[in-house]
């Protein structure tokens, strides 16, 4: 039998890469691109004379800076703490669990989406559990018995 770690390098915690954490705060800088673009379009607009192209051209550059902005609130919880939030949470001793981020409204409120599932070598149990990354809150639970073929 093939060894699995036959050819892969020995890592010690010193040459191991930290992965980034995703941060929804990373739209602020996209609305600073978008003012500065709707700055150049004013300056064209303010050198051409045409008045209507303020409507065309430099409020909906305003518009999408001012909705980035809106979006991207810094959030506070991190994918491990809302792992952690869902355990406490799930009706269950939970084993195993993986979170993805994803966005909820018109202002895009990002929330974590929690999937545990129950300790054991066959978990007998699902959750998903909803947190806000914002504040922490559970915002949703659902748990079902796992179906096993």
């Amino acid at each position: 039998m093939k060894d699995p770690d036959a050819g892969r390098p020995d890592l010690n915690s010193e040459q191991l890469i930290p992965y980034r954490s995703l941060d929804t705060a990373n739209r602020r800088a996209a609305a600073g691109v978008y003012l500065v673009a709707a700055a150049g379009a004013a300056a064209i607009v303010v050198a051409s004379g045409v008045e209507f192209m303020w409507i065309t051209a430099v409020a909906p550059l305003i518009g999408v800076a001012i909705y980035q902005f809106i979006a991207g609130r810094p959030m506070q919880v991190t994918d491990m703490q809302a792992i952690e939030i869902a355990s406490d949470t799930a009706p269950f001793e939970v084993g195993h669990g993986s979170a993805t981020l994803g966005f909820t409204g018109v202002a895009a409120r990002p929330i974590w989406q929690v999937l545990v599932f129950e300790a054991g070598p066959a978990p007998e149990h699902q959750a998903l559990v909803t947190v806000d990354a914002l504040s922490g809150d559970v915002t949703g639970t659902y748990s079902e018995e796992v179906e096993i073929p």
